[in-house]
């Protein structure tokens, strides 16, 4: 009997090594990610270049207010498609403090921040790039979250760029033969496999080559992979190839590459899952406008906050920030009413996700509910002290 349990043993271990867990992917502002009891629907923002336009400027307003937005929407998790930060030129000590300033932008967020690699990220310099990949830990990798399996790639390795090649490679085959059983399997790199900006491959700025494109789109296609998001290109596309969803989605902040009319728009995603379904919902920044109209600086027991969703979608909003007087009892009351054009009232649900004791006397609550499609919500929450 003992050897059975020695060899269960073995066999639990090896399992373990052959499976994702040889290399986590990890977010970068520490938060955990933190599994939820339903698991039948959960949502996770994307939005990638949001780097500014010159060294030497100040990150983009878009990207602040992207940010904002996230902390109100509060998904799951935000995965971003690289190019935080400028990278190129200057000394390597003001690289250093690029990417300590980006790191500051995503402190404060309540919910996991995974950045994967873009060029600007690494630059083309050896020495920052073993800096970063020192610093930010595994350049590609996966996790699981609610049955999904969600794989990041580095398409900016060292003499590789533009492919996903060598050891990545042979560990991407292993990864996604062990996870044929997920509900879904979604994938996160920089460069897009397939360029709207070089569809021909003349520069090869994006994915490299024809050959290389197509052997990962094959693999994709063979173990059913749902969507591929990428960004590097500053635009937005969405396109399906042989039931393979490809997502482009690089307008964070960074410079766009063509006009509105041909997709160039600063904006973010909400992808909602809900088992084998997935929806995007993207939206430009400033969509979402939240204000005061009562009290909201924690002095008060009652306060309202309005928020107006000026985009064509509603959102599932579940951190909207509003600040009480702190209560031992932690009694919190919150209603949410919509108000139509016409003047028309209509009660949404509404709830206290979650409770911060300020330190101050105060406590920041994050109320959820839903913003209807070019709605208006007004929201009142009240203490009892």
């Amino acid at each position: 009997m003992r050897n059975v349990v020695v060899i269960l043993l073995i066999f639990l271990c090896s399992s373990f090594a052959e499976s994702v867990t040889d290399k986590p992917y990890a977010p970068l502002n520490s938060r955990p990610l933190i599994g939820q009891q339903d698991c039948s629907g959960f949502n996770f923002g994307v939005f990638g270049d949001f780097r500014p336009l010159r060294r030497d400027r100040p990150y983009p307003s878009a990207y602040g207010q992207i940010l904002d937005e996230m902390a109100a929407i509060r998904p799951s998790f935000v995965m971003s498609l690289g190019d935080a930060y400028y990278g190129y030129g200057g000394s390597f000590q003001r690289f250093k403090n690029e990417v300590d300033y980006f790191l500051s932008t995503i402190k404060p967020l309540s919910f996991p921040f995974f950045n994967i690699i873009g060029n600007h990220d690494v630059t083309d310099d050896k020495e920052r790039d073993d800096y970063v990949r020192g610093r930010f830990g595994n350049s590609y990798g996966s996790f699981d979250f609610c049955g999904s399996h969600l794989i990041v790639l580095d398409s900016d390795e060292k003499g590789r760029e533009g492919t996903i090649s060598g050891d990545q490679l042979l560990w991407l085959e292993k990864d996604l033969a062990a996870n044929d059983k997920a509900t879904n399997i979604f994938i996160f790199l920089h460069r897009p496999l397939f360029s709207k900006i070089d569809p021909e491959f003349l520069n090869g700025k994006s994915f490299k080559d024809r050959a290389g494109r197509d052997a990962l789109h094959s693999l994709f296609v063979r173990h059913k992979v749902k969507a591929v998001f990428a960004a590097h290109e500053h635009l937005f596309s969405d396109a399906i190839n042989d039931g393979v969803r490809y997502i482009i989605s690089g307008g964070g902040g960074a410079p766009l590459y063509s006009p509105p009319q041909d997709a160039g728009f600063f904006h973010y995603i909400i992808v909602s899952v809900k088992d084998r379904d997935m929806r995007l919902e993207v939206t430009s920044p400033y969509a979402i406008q939240i204000r005061t109209l009562f009290n909201n600086y924690g002095i008060e027991p009652r306060a309202e906050i309005e928020v107006v969703n000026t985009s064509n979608t509603g959102i599932q909003m579940n951190g909207i920030p509003v600040r009480m007087p702190r209560t031992d009892l932690g009694a919190y009351r919150v209603r949410a009413i919509s108000l139509s054009a016409r003047g028309e009232t209509m009660e949404h649900d509404a709830r206290i996700n979650s409770v911060i004791d300020n330190g101050d006397g105060t406590s920041t609550l994050g109320v959820g509910t839903f913003c209807p499609q070019n709605g208006l919500l007004r929201i009142t929450v009240e203490a009892s002290l």
